[in-house]
């Protein structure tokens, strides 16, 4: 009698313990709806629509209330949607704590969560980091003509001669 209820709770820790894996990524009641091999319409349509706004140009990086980020690699077209449950603005930065990254390439999903996002998008498929996108957005980029001349006026500054003072 013993050793079946030992036996019983074992395979209820089991399952329940299967059933919750992954449970831990925000939004994960959306993503228990993927499957590998969807395209992005039809992983979107399973997902439903997400919590995100954006205003202005910010709407480009919102794809159905999702985030998006578009990478081109190595000739295929990357996508990585960040599924989330708590409203918020497309101009917030990725966070593990609030969003879970969904990979597609060229229109085909390859996997979820931040462990397939790091060893395989990163490691793989080399997609850069989700903080460092978002500090290039933000970031001005200068051009290489734009730089060379920036460098050629601190240059300039710094080999002129000093002026005399004319107050003497």
């Amino acid at each position: 009698m013993k050793a079946a209820f030992v036996r019983l709770s074992v395979v209820a820790s089991i399952t329940a313990i299967a059933a919750c894996s992954g449970s831990d990524e925000p939004g994960s009641a959306r993503l228990n709806n993927l499957k590998e091999g969807m395209t992005l319409t039809q992983a979107l349509d399973a997902m439903g629509k997400g919590p995100l706004t954006a205003t202005y140009s910010d709407t480009m990086r919102l794809l159905n209330g999702y985030r998006r980020m578009r990478y081109l690699m190595n000739g295929a077209d990357f996508n990585v949607v960040y599924s989330r449950d708590i409203p918020g603005d497309v101009k917030e930065p990725v966070l593990q704590a609030k969003e879970t990254p969904i990979v597609f390439r060229n229109d085909t999903l390859l996997g979820w969560g931040w462990r397939y996002f790091v060893d395989e998008g990163m490691g793989k498929f080399q997609l850069p980091t989700p903080l460092r996108a978002i500090d290039t957005m933000t970031t001005p980029l200068l051009s290489d003509s734009a730089k060379k001349l920036d460098s050629a006026a601190a240059a300039a500054s710094k080999a002129a001669p000093a002026k005399p003072d004319s107050t003497k």
